[in-house]
Parts: C-alpha cells; sequence; structure tokens
C-alpha cells in the first residue's frame, strides 16, 4: 500500500471529502438559483434561455453534489 492509498482510506480524508462535496453542493445550488432569478438583478448580459439552462444544470449537479457528501457520511 502506498502513501496515496493510505491518506484516500483515512477516515480523516473520508471526512473532509464529504465536507467539501456538502459545502460545494450548497455553493452549486445557490449559484443555480442566482441564475435563475437573473432578469431580476438586470447586472448580467445572458439570455433568459441560458440563463434557466445554465441554472438548472447547476441546480442538478449541486443536488449531485449534496447527495454524494450524504452518501458517504453515512459509510
Amino acid at each position: 500500500m502506498n502513501y496515496q492509498e493510505r491518506n484516500e482510506g483515512s477516515k480523516g480524508y473520508r471526512n473532509f471529502r464529504s465536507s467539501l462535496d456538502l459545502g460545494m453542493g450548497v455553493f452549486y445550488i445557490i449559484i443555480g438559483l442566482i441564475l435563475l432569478y437573473v432578469k431580476y438583478f438586470g447586472s448580467m448580459e445572458l439570455s433568459t434561455t441560458y440563463a434557466y439552462i445554465l441554472g438548472t444544470l447547476m441546480l442538478v449537479y449541486g443536488i449531485f453534489r449534496l447527495y454524494r457528501g450524504f452518501i458517504a457520511f453515512k459509510k
């Protein structure tokens, strides 16, 4: 077993990775919600169609990151 395998298998690394997944999931969800409501801010030059597509993709990816983080914490 080499050094990288030992670190990735440790409990501290798994907890850090799970926390990172949860934090980034929340971040992507917030950015996705902002993009969905960009027409109210008026500060971005982005068409409504692209804002909805990008916002939806970020929401889905954020939910995936949250799910992955919760599953990793349960293990």
